[in-house]
């Protein structure tokens, strides 16, 4: 039986007016949470209690990769996996399946997660480093890929760090791009993607799935050690259907995407990020003097606004007033520290104009407002 302090602490997070802003999880648009509540009610057709085995999870899978390959313009031979667990285990699970003979591979640098990425990928490959992706992203011809190696690892979205790649290098070896931030934000080129693999908490959906896009061309080279479960060619044979997949996110990602469709697709969650970001870094930039950022300006992510105090010290007084009025969970990744915006999907316009009258507010109040 669950807690009563564990029952009353969800009871208070839904009562709390205002917004979040958490890089860890993002918001479902009311249309889709509603549509989640209704099918979660008691009763044989609760979506709580769908085998994976019967004709309409089948069908509820088949929908939503059709969805997502409309609205990704996914070519015919690419697979599209629907896996369990958080994208951080395709840490390990990429170059158990990439490597082949080669046991070589080349990752980019650019922040937190993928220093996550390239420290798990050493424990079963020989890793260089083609680019270090710092405070910007190096030019693609600046890049020292190995062209031994199997594949180019990158993270496209940074959100501890709040650096986006918003251009995809064609390169010599198959580009694999962790996207777990940023999918579905914005159009994909697969003429230079061979794999894209995220989690679908931030910008589809709910913890628990991880979608794979993996061309055909890079299956049948896992090695021989890989875990059937997380062997791509099995799950492809399979479906995706080798083990119990995560039958409920997958629904949730089904309504997500479906949204997204009906809002204009992916060129529309586009528009929207760039409006949204452009009006946090507006804000952030009139407030010079009070907020830093360390990006450069085009590398900065349209997803994950990160800043700073320039008086430092007075980071948890910004965090106390800003959840003073409703404005949450905007303190920076535990290992980078400062402060971070997110703009997943689904969050709502009203929660950033909230947010863009409180930065100014802010720096108001310290005389560092452009014009005052």
């Amino acid at each position: 039986m669950a807690s009563r302090s564990s029952v009353d602490a969800v009871a208070t997070l839904r009562s709390e007016p205002g917004f979040s802003f958490s890089a860890a999880a993002g918001p479902l648009p009311p249309e889709v949470a509603g549509d989640v509540a209704e099918a979660c009610r008691p009763g044989a057709a609760s979506i709580l209690s769908l085998p994976f085995t019967s004709p309409a999870f089948r069908r509820l899978q088949e929908e939503t990769e059709a969805c997502l390959r409309r609205l990704l313009g996914i070519p015919d031979r690419f697979r599209v996996l629907f896996l369990a667990g958080g994208a951080s285990a395709q840490f390990a699970v990429v170059p158990l399946n990439l490597l082949g003979t080669k046991g070589r591979a080349t990752y980019v640098d650019s922040g937190c997660w993928s220093r996550r990425a390239i420290a798990e990928a050493r424990r079963y490959a020989e890793v260089s480093i083609a680019a270090c992706a710092l405070g910007g992203v190096p030019d693609a011809a600046e890049w020292q890929v190995d062209r031994r190696a199997a594949y180019c690892h990158i993270t496209s979205n940074e959100t501890a760090d709040g650096l986006q790649f918003h251009d995809f290098p064609a390169l010599a070896v198959p580009l694999v791009a962790d996207m777990t931030s940023d999918f579905l934000t914005r159009p994909l080129d697969f003429t230079r993607l061979s794999l894209v693999y995220a989690g679908t908490q931030k910008t589809i959906g709910t913890p628990g799935l991880t979608v794979v896009i993996v061309d055909d061309r890079l299956l049948h080279q896992a090695r021989a050690e890989t875990p059937r479960v997380m062997d791509y060619t099995q799950q492809a044979a399979a479906e995706s259907r080798l083990c119990t997949p995560p039958v409920f996110p997958i629904f949730v990602a089904h309504r997500m995407l479906h949204w997204i469709e009906a809002r204009g697709g992916v060129a529309a969650m586009a528009r929207a990020a760039q409006r949204r970001s452009d009006a946090v870094y507006a804000a952030l930039a009139e407030g010079e003097g009070t907020f830093e950022i360390p990006i450069e300006r085009g590398h900065r992510s349209l997803i994950n606004p990160c800043f700073r105090l320039a008086d430092e010290p007075q980071t948890a007084l910004f965090l106390h007033a800003a959840e003073s009025v409703g404005l949450r969970d905007l303190r920076g990744h535990p290992e980078v520290g400062g402060l971070r915006v997110s703009l997943y999907n689904g969050i709502a316009d009203s929660a950033v104009d909230a947010l863009v009258g409180f930065l100014l507010a802010f720096a108001r109040r310290r005389g560092c407002v452009s014009g005052t």
